[in-house]
């Protein structure tokens, strides 16, 4: 049988292999180029999720220039190729076996393509009696590749229990007879399906877009050995990295330049990600993330605003949202008689005295107020703290205010560090996001101070 498989391929490889296929590699000499699109696959490309997580994974490869080519036709090589890949059984190959000397005049321009074949053969991708009338090189047709794809994942047995199946579409006749059965799991599965007229056109040849889609679709099926998956913590676009947790731990990873983000299936972009979302991340062979599939968005509310009440007991923080201030004191406000009758806000870290607009205040004596102003330099006149000119002020009330419940998942950070809640400060400015009424993070963008 060896001798007999040998002579085939000898055969049929003299033929048909004198040029490279695009979808060839030379072993340990793949170097992965991430590109955020190609050329020819542009933003609203119907394809262009499959197209660029496979090729994230390495299972499909463009053309030099920066383009794929999605409408041309696979070849019988390229979509055996693809199959290996994605079974894991191309690093089975071993690339160490000469081709043989009848051979080697042949394959000068790229010989991996006979160890390709041997492998599907060996795999049971293609039958040693398949390759008499086997042409790699030629357009694959769906049918070929329904039968190419159901042996890889070991359903060969299912679709010969099925040969005789009705096939629910217009031209089911022209499916070969030996070809039903295949053609009927890969529909059962969700691999393939007819067209919008209710054909299947088993002789058509399958381009490289709708050989990415069933490609990702079995990767899915399978899966995906080669994402993690993990929520996200926070994205620092500035530097490039994205902290995420996983398994309880906390890890940071550099982004690749230009990695392509997807929100399900659609082209997003690497801002539309937040705290709490779900994600699979794949990695290039630097460990740079070099895809972002956002799976989950479980944020339900995002908020900025200035920390009002941190509540240790409860475990929860409240937020002043009111007006879009970003700058405010937090205290309760005070009435003082030395020199003179004035007001006083006493914070959690100083106590300041208050000039300028004041007016209306004494009916808040004893609340809680968010005050905006300018901290003055000068000593205050009566000696109980700095000045602080009011600009305008706030009670704290319900209505301008936002509660949210803190767990033991929320990450809460400041100066790109985790905190406790203890940590977190009445007047610092935050931004939170958050699942209904819990907090997934809270970020804290400006740090209380009396300056």
């Amino acid at each position: 049988m060896k001798k007999f498989i040998a002579g085939l391929l000898a055969i049929l490889l003299v033929i048909s292999l004198a040029a490279p296929v695009a979808e060839a590699k030379q072993k340990n000499d793949f170097k992965h180029e991430v590109k955020s699109w190609f050329k020819d696959v542009g933003k609203d490309f119907w394809a262009r999720f499959f197209i660029e997580k496979m090729f994230a994974k390495r299972i499909i490869v463009g053309y030099p220039g920066g383009w794929f080519k999605p409408g041309n036709p696979v070849s019988h090589l390229e979509a055996i190729i693809m199959a290996l890949r994605i079974m894991g059984w191309e690093d089975e190959i071993d690339w160490g076996k000469e081709v043989p000397k009848n051979l080697e005049n042949r394959f000068k321009v790229w010989d991996q393509g006979y160890y390709y074949i041997a492998k599907a053969v060996e795999k049971g991708i293609v039958k040693p009696e398949e390759l008499w009338n086997f042409k790699p090189n030629e357009p694959a047709k769906r049918y070929e590749v329904a039968r190419y794809i159901v042996r890889a994942i070991g359903k060969e047995e299912e679709a010969l229990k099925h040969m005789n199946e009705k096939l629910p579409f217009k031209d089911a006749k022209a499916i070969p007879k030996d070809a039903v059965g295949y053609v009927y799991v890969m529909v059962e599965m969700g691999l393939m399906k007819g067209y919008p007229n209710n054909t299947f056109q088993p002789n058509a040849p399958i381009n490289r877009a709708e050989m990415a889609k069933i490609i990702c679709q079995l990767d899915e099926l399978q899966g995906e050995d080669k994402e993690t998956l993990c929520v996200v913590v926070s994205v620092d676009e500035e530097n490039m990295s994205i902290t995420v947790k996983e398994n309880g731990k906390v890890n940071t990873y550099k982004l690749e330049e230009g990695v392509p983000v997807y929100i399900d299936k659609n082209y997003s972009d690497i801002d539309q990600i937040t705290p709490g979302d779900e994600v699979k991340l794949i990695f290039n062979d630097e460990g740079k993330v070099v895809f972002i599939q956002v799976v989950g968005k479980e944020v339900t509310t995002k908020a900025k605003g200035i920390v009002v009440y941190v509540n240790e007991e409860k475990q929860t923080v409240t937020l002043f949202t009111y007006s879009g201030q970003e700058k405010g004191y937090v205290g309760i406000l005070e009435e003082g008689d030395i020199e003179g009758r004035h007001f006083e806000l006493e914070t959690e870290y100083d106590r300041f005295v208050l000039v300028g607009d004041t007016d209306g205040l004494e009916d808040y004596v004893g609340k809680k107020i968010v005050v905006m102003g300018e901290v003055k330099d000068e000593a205050s006149i009566y000696m109980r703290g700095l000045l602080l000119e009011v600009d305008k002020w706030f009670e704290v009330t319900e209505k301008n205010t936002l509660t949210f419940n803190v767990t033991s998942e929320t990450w809460i950070e400041m100066d790109g560090k985790q905190i406790r809640l203890a940590d977190l400060k009445e007047g610092a400015y935050v931004e939170l996001t958050a699942r209904k009424d819990s907090a997934i993070s809270i970020k804290v963008i400006e740090k209380v101070g009396n300056k």
